[in-house]
């Protein structure tokens, strides 16, 4: 007898569980926003914001003037009005946790509705905006709707939401799937500059470089500097058909690996690196002065190969090449522990920021 009473007081909870679960269950759903778009704009006083626009699909519109007829209308629930949830991001923040001129970025629908559009200031417009450079940061915006709602006289506070927007990118996006922080300066003047070819287009930045991917950084700063195309040669190699390598060929910016091979896919070290500089700005300029007359020895110049020590002395002559914190120039790795750790390699962020020295340079 216990048993049943027992079995049957679970019963009658779990249905009580269940019908309360039910009626816990939102009375409405809300789709969510089409064609979330931003633009960049500017106030009166000069100050920059984003003009965030979307399209409100018009089952949301509907609820909104049914709630707004009526609060109860919903199976006698109270629902509150419906907001637009605007959600940023940029740097290397989360999503709504950079500095923004006010913590709710949240607008009526009502309010939408009637003027059209949503002002977004990623700052204190009043006291810093001049210590936030909006161009030069990318700006990921996304969007939903939400509405409260509860019993009549019974407050539960429950939140419906839409599912989310499209996200919208504006700014300047970088071209880069990852760098380190005091790179990435010079690789934003290099892709300003238009000294970023489009084989390091999305690249990890910290890795090293190829002999490739070198030779097309020179041939671009070449081309850029001169205002030339460079001269695509005969190809005297069997492992590329690459052309700018053999633009880089053809100016004696680089040499093969062999009579027959070029080896593409190489990896080069710091003093290689300064030696195809070195002869990329001899090309540019060869009526240049390149004395590297009273520049010291460096520290570790042993180390440097004899072809590749006056590129490195002019290179660091003229700041384009600078070495560690003791002087020494770190060429090449010149054992296996070196070796195995990457010591002396050149990584595409340093070619880059080479790339972007030399055309400082040339241009003055």
């Amino acid at each position: 007898m216990k048993k049943r009473l027992l079995a049957g007081t679970l019963s009658l909870l779990i249905l009580l569980a269940i019908l309360t679960t039910a009626a816990l269950a939102a009375p409405f759903s809300l789709d969510a926003p089409q064609n979330l778009r931003a633009e960049l704009k500017f106030d009166d006083e000069g100050i920059p914001y984003f003009e965030l626009r979307l399209d409100v699909p018009q089952s949301v519109v509907a609820i909104h003037n049914t709630i707004s007829e009526d609060y109860a209308a919903f199976s006698g629930y109270d629902c509150d009005v419906i907001f637009i949830d605007f959600e940023y991001r940029y740097a290397d923040y989360d999503w709504n946790e950079g500095p923004s001129e006010v913590w709710n970025t949240s607008a009526y629908l009502s309010d939408f509705l009637e003027q059209g559009y949503f002002e977004y200031r990623p700052f204190n417009s009043s006291r810093s905006y001049n210590e936030v450079d909006i161009k030069a940061e990318t700006y990921h915006f996304r969007a939903r709707f939400s509405c409260l709602w509860g019993y009549s006289g019974d407050w539960i506070d429950k939140t419906v939401y839409s599912g989310y927007s499209n996200t919208v990118t504006i700014g300047n996006p970088a071209f880069w799937s990852a760098a380190s922080d005091w790179a990435k300066p010079e690789l934003r003047k290099a892709e300003e500059f238009g000294l970023v070819p489009d084989i390091l287009k999305n690249a990890d930045m910290t890795k090293p470089i190829t002999r490739e991917e070198f030779c097309e950084l020179a041939v671009l700063l070449y081309e850029k500097c001169t205002g030339k195309t460079a001269e695509v040669v005969a190809n005297p190699f069997t492992d590329t058909t690459n052309p700018r390598v053999l633009k880089a060929y053809g100016l004696g910016i680089t040499t093969g690996t062999s009579a027959t091979t070029f080896s593409p896919k190489v990896l080069i070290n710091r003093e290689q690196c300064a030696a195809m500089l070195f002869r990329a700005i001899k090309a540019i300029n060869p009526d240049g002065d390149y004395s590297v007359d009273g520049v010291k020895d460096f520290p570790d110049q042993q180390y440097i190969s004899s072809w590749a020590v006056e590129a490195a002395k002019y290179m660091s002559k003229i700041g384009v090449i600078t070495g560690n914190a003791k002087g020494e120039f770190m060429p090449k790795a010149t054992t296996s522990a070196q070796e195995a750790a990457g010591y002396g390699m050149a990584t595409r962020e340093q070619a880059i920021a080479m790339s972007v020295r030399s055309y400082d340079k040339l241009a003055g």
